[in-house]
């Protein structure tokens, strides 16, 4: 991960944050995007993915990152401002792009840069369009199915939602083989997706409850995944 911003105290917030993960690794820290291209340009800088706040104009970026590094695969990440839009994403970061509201949850913060790391783009959606679908899904799984879903789609490996759960590691694999033939996926990765597509999993608040049917702006999706 490289971390854009200009406040150095913004940066120190994102870095505490993926200190969280130790799969996420921070490479590199620019207060501009003409050091963050510098330091992608270099030999000894590694980042996978670009995150940055709303501080920076996105458009102005992505112009300038293709302009200067067209071999570069782009991903980005952006938290905060007005959001990126799904035509600039599709143009100048078809590897990986997202946007978080400034008052996403931490855990969907790093549960957004795995996603993207990994090749997926993320945005914003009016529940409206996937209402129907988040309502067949939820009234098909149990309630202790949807925390097990929630905490997989977080990235939790089965010991660590035993744990969280005080549920033993089988009735967890029980749960998660349900989850995957309820859901009609092959494996976790693509259930854990499949919970961010359909707005199960909100960037405040957790797992959709089951007698939430009203509009909530603050879903995502995936797209084009």
């Amino acid at each position: 991960m490289l971390l854009l911003d200009e406040h150095w105290i913004t940066r120190a917030a994102l870095r505490d944050a993926l200190a969280e993960a130790a799969d996420l690794e921070i490479t590199a820290e620019a207060t501009d995007c003409d050091e963050a291209i510098s330091l992608l340009g270099s030999a000894g800088v590694s980042a996978d993915v670009l995150v940055f706040t709303g501080a920076t104009d996105p458009a102005h970026l992505c112009s300038r990152l293709a302009e200067a590094l067209p071999q570069w695969p782009v991903r980005l990440l952006m938290i905060g401002g007005d959001g990126f839009p799904d035509s600039l994403g599709r143009r100048y970061a078809p590897a990986g792009w997202g946007w978080l509201p400034q008052s996403a949850a931490e855990k969907h913060f790093i549960a957004a840069a795995r996603l993207i790391a990994a090749g997926h783009c993320i945005a914003p959606g009016p529940s409206n369009a996937v209402n129907g679908r988040i309502a067949a899904v939820v009234d098909s799984l149990t309630p202790r199915e949807v925390d097990v879903l929630r905490l997989l789609a977080e990235g939790c490996t089965n010991a660590e939602i035993s744990a969280r759960l005080q549920l033993g590691e089988s009735t967890v694999k029980s749960h998660v083989q349900n989850l995957l033939n309820k859901l009609g996926v092959r494996n976790r990765v693509s259930a854990a997706i499949h919970a961010y597509e359909i707005g199960l999993v909100h960037l405040d608040r957790g797992p959709r409850q089951r007698s939430s049917r009203g509009e909530d702006p603050d879903t995502y999706h995936l797209v084009g995944g």
